[in-house]
């Protein structure tokens, strides 16, 4: 959600799409490495030359980093100062925001964005992190895919804030020590050493048996009230107006959808019973292994354009007939909505449904639109 990730992590919802630029689409590994070249000051040699399409190695990266770090100075160019910087940002993207299943490789389809850095805080990162995060967990829940990736903190942290039972101890902070004037996510860090000894393996079960038992009272669907959001730095409340709004989430050629229609309890809105998905049920099919033929570079010019008109889909107050609705909502979640999920060691009777795979179904709790 874009409220949880701009005040949790400060990642901005609002701004420029962070888009797969077209002339990109027909390059060729040369051009990727010479425009590598170009910006970052950079170019890999024997295997890491030879082979990788549009990905290079994250080791091959480093170690050309660490020769460059002892060269970093207060005199420094300004141009290598640049050039430095937009490696580490690749390591950023691959390491932390947008990591894959492949391990040690980065895409450099993210070279284009880096270009000016200057203009970097003008695209939207925290829609494009939600985007990318959505997708690695629709993968995961579905197929033989054992894998998930994505900014994998924040599912964490936005569960610690808002499921009650599941939030690790947090004691108070020593008198001495001042809270730090950054992100929401800051308190969870600052307090680690809390929790550093409780053992977080194999408690797959665990969490299953307190979502099974969760009742209203454990879950927490306004965490961040207004007075909390004036405590934080600006940039994690700027653009506010849009984070209610349903649009598409885009991530070069990913792209979900964001149906706040169906958690409008966290913006103290009546939830009234969502209509059905406009999305084809494929639509996770289209991304960056798709093949780009004018279809679906006209469809993603579509969900661009839908981006950028998101100021006039901000919806509107809640209507006395919307508030009327709660009970026949209540009703209708209850027949379509997997309320049990299956724990392997703990059944009673038939009250159990099946569930999917071992670790996946906490995916599909948190994640799947279409329930």
């Amino acid at each position: 959600m874009f409220q949880d990730v701009q005040v949790l992590y400060g990642r901005h919802a609002d701004g420029l799409v962070v888009a797969l630029p077209q002339y990109m689409r027909s390059m060729m590994r040369a051009q990727y490495l010479d425009l590598l070249q170009q910006f970052t000051g950079f170019s890999p040699q024997g295997e890491d030359a030879a082979s990788g399409g549009s990905r290079i190695s994250v080791i091959a990266i480093r170690q050309h980093l660490k020769v460059l770090h002892a060269d970093i100075t207060g005199e420094t160019e300004d141009l290598h100062i640049h050039q430095y910087t937009r490696l580490v940002l690749l390591l950023l993207f691959v390491g932390v925001l947008f990591p894959n299943t492949l391990g040690n490789l980065v895409s450099m389809r993210f070279l284009h964005h880096l270009q000016q850095l200057d203009e970097l805080p003008q695209y939207s990162w925290g829609v494009a992190i939600l985007a990318y995060l959505y997708r690695s967990m629709c993968w995961s829940s579905m197929g033989t895919q054992s894998d998930i990736c994505g900014f994998l903190p924040l599912l964490q942290v936005w569960a610690w804030e808002q499921f009650l039972p599941l939030q690790p101890p947090l004691s108070s902070l020593p008198p001495d020590v001042a809270p730090l004037f950054l992100p929401l996510a800051r308190r969870w860090v600052l307090r680690h050493g809390n929790y550093r000894a409780i053992n977080a393996h194999h408690n797959l079960s665990l969490v299953r048996d307190v979502l099974d038992m969760l009742d209203a009272a454990q879950f927490v669907w306004m965490p961040y009230n207004d007075d909390l959001i004036a405590d934080l730095p600006d940039y994690c409340r700027a653009g506010r107006l849009i984070w209610s709004t349903s649009v598409p989430l885009m991530c070069r050629d990913i792209v979900e959808h964001h149906a706040t229609k169906r958690v409008l309890f966290q913006f103290d809105r009546p939830q009234n019973i969502p209509s059905q998905p406009t999305w084809e049920a494929t639509h996770y099919q289209r991304d960056d292994h798709s093949r780009a033929d004018d279809t679906f570079v006209a469809w993603l010019e579509a969900q661009v354009h839908t981006w950028e008109q998101r100021e006039d889909l901000i919806p509107p107050p809640p209507s006395q007939i919307q508030v009327a609705t709660i009970e026949i909502y209540t009703s209708w979640y209850r027949r379509h909505t997997r309320l049990i999920i299956r724990n392997p060691v703990h059944q009673a009777g038939d009250r159990y449904r099946p569930y999917v795979g071992r670790h996946k179904a906490l995916i599909c709790f948190f994640w799947n639109p279409y329930l």
